[in-house]
């Protein structure tokens, strides 16, 4: 096991730690879909479909700020 494998294996046990993760985690889950929608609209996707990914993306930002639910992940 090399240096930072064993460093997660012991920051599983922190909660702290794994909170953190899940929020840096969700947060570039946002980011991702945020520039795959932006790409979308540059290619000309049809309208609908960006409303509908956007409408997505909405909901999960709302789960992960007033919800507080570190496991939620995008269904896309």
């Amino acid at each position: 096991m090399n240096n930072a494998e064993m460093y997660f294996s012991q920051q599983k046990q922190n909660p702290k730690f794994i909170n953190n993760y899940n929020q840096i985690s969700e947060q570039v889950d946002i980011e991702w879909e945020l520039e795959r929608v932006k790409n979308q609209i540059q290619n000309g996707t049809d309208k609908n479909i960006i409303i509908s990914e956007l409408e997505k993306l909405q909901s999960f930002i709302h789960q992960t700020i007033f919800v507080q639910t570190p496991t939620t992940k995008l269904g896309f």
